[in-house]
């Protein structure tokens, strides 16, 4: 592989002829030693070409028959499709091989004759070796075979298609997933439980190569910058490192540039300044009190989320409720009306999508609840009410777990008059919370409320 590499000019560097030494080591019987290989590497490592050359070196090198790839996104699948296809087409010998290139929509493929072409060969070889990517959801990938499978952005991908994609490569006698990833954060299931296994020496079959700071490093500690970026003075230069360092938050430079994990990587949500404004407080009779509530959508979580007026900014408070396949609503509303009633809130908001059959039954019991849709554009207008606020350091809250879980949780989501709105990743990650406080701060901060809060 480190020869094809030296041939089309784009020779490995040292950390990946490093890497590719154990991914590529050969049993006795011929069969790869790793049948598994991750690499969690800095963004602008090399770590893209290293995967094109080692899908190049399966169709030209080591007669692989079908390799497959896919991205978070299309289009970076489409990229390394695109470079890929260019390197084979630069050489004469790998070029007279090429059978086929297939640039349609949804179809992207390049086929390869054997290295016998354009001899004939012997009745075992398989004559056609195939590239192509494949959507990185739960049904791209279905009725597919592979003996080299490559998934880019490891971080990015779900349970469910991590599931559907994996099985493509046991139908085939000597086959390798690959995938690449940088650090991805508390809702990374995927990277999180291989890297898990990993450091757990769960196989000999795995192979796994971290390069990242050590836990705790700052962003300006000079050894961590080296040890996340092996490219470093080959093709990374220094000053790049110093300018990111500088100009990206520090979430993200320590998970883009460090590879180190963080709680808040896509959160739209300034969660240091969140984390700074915990205070020992209650809840308190005879304040001025808004209230919100929103669950999920399998119903075994409810939140509901109290902002209270006091002299040193917004109290915030979370109550919840959990039961495995479902909570009953009429347990529900009784213990939330007794909350209510002890605390009268001035609006008692909630999402209509996920809250909207507890409704009635809040009325019912003489609490004014008021419809907030998500999908509203008032809601998008309270993100950024919510954000103002925590920014400005007028939110204060007693430390509870699940909101600073939720809210590490969230992502922004464009809306489409060019505001933006929170938005649930994956099922299985809630926010619930999240929205119920977006729509408590919104209705708290509204016009009229008596609740002002100054931009930081």
């Amino acid at each position: 592989m480190a020869a094809l590499a030296d041939e089309l000019g784009v020779p490995l560097l040292p950390w990946q002829r490093h890497v590719l030494d154990d991914a590529l080591q050969i049993m006795p019987d011929g069969s790869w030693a790793r049948s598994m290989c991750g690499v969690l590497v800095a963004r602008q490592c090399g770590k893209t070409h290293m995967m094109r050359m080692r899908i190049l070196a399966g169709l030209y090198v080591f007669g692989e028959k079908n390799a497959i790839a896919m991205a978070q996104t299309r289009q970076l699948s489409l990229d390394t499709f695109k470079q890929t296809v260019d390197m084979a087409e630069s050489l004469d010998w790998m070029r007279k091989r090429i059978k086929r290139v297939s640039r349609t929509n949804g179809q992207e493929e390049l086929e390869v004759y054997c290295h016998h072409y354009p001899k004939s060969c012997n009745a075992r070889c398989e004559r056609i070796r195939k590239y192509a990517i494949r959507a990185a959801t739960s049904e791209g990938p279905r009725g597919s075979s592979a003996d080299l499978l490559y998934v880019d952005e490891l971080r990015e991908i779900d349970e469910a298609t991590w599931a559907a994609v994996t099985p493509i490569t046991r139908a085939r006698p000597n086959a390798q997933v690959f995938w690449t990833s940088n650090a991805g954060d508390l809702t990374s299931n995927v990277l999180n439980e291989q890297r898990r296994r990993a450091l757990t020496f769960a196989s000999d079959r795995m192979g796994y190569y971290e390069y990242s700071a050590a836990p705790g490093s700052s962003v300006d500690d000079i050894e961590g910058w080296k040890h996340a970026n092996p490219a470093l003075g080959y093709t990374i230069n220094i000053q790049n490192i110093k300018d990111a360092a500088i100009f990206d938050s520090p979430d993200a430079f320590k998970t883009e540039t460090l590879c180190m994990w963080t709680d808040a990587i896509d959160s739209p949500w300034p969660i240091q300044i969140w984390n700074d404004s915990e205070q020992e407080i209650a809840l308190e009779d005879g304040l001025p009190t808004w209230m919100a509530l929103d669950l999920n959508f399998n119903r075994e979580l409810a939140c509901l989320v109290t902002v209270q007026q006091r002299p040193e900014g917004l109290g915030v408070f979370l109550h919840e409720w959990r039961k495995e396949g479902g909570i009953n609503d009429l347990e529900l509303v009784g213990e939330i009306a007794a909350i209510a009633r002890r605390f009268p809130p001035r609006v008692f908001a909630y999402d209509p999508n996920t809250a909207g059959y507890i409704a009635p039954r809040l009325i019912q019991a003489y609490i004014r609840a008021e419809p907030t849709p998500w999908a509203g554009a008032a809601f998008a207008i309270m993100c950024d009410q919510t954000l103002n606020a925590m920014q400005s350091g007028q939110l204060i809250h007693p430390g509870q777990a699940t909101l600073h879980s939720h809210l590490v949780s969230c992502a922004r989501r464009p809306a489409s008059d060019g505001g933006w709105r929170i938005a649930r990743r994956a099922a299985q990650v809630p926010i619930s919370a999240a929205v119920a406080l977006v729509m408590a701060v919104g209705h708290a901060t509204l016009p009229g409320q008596g609740v002002t809060i100054m931009s930081a």
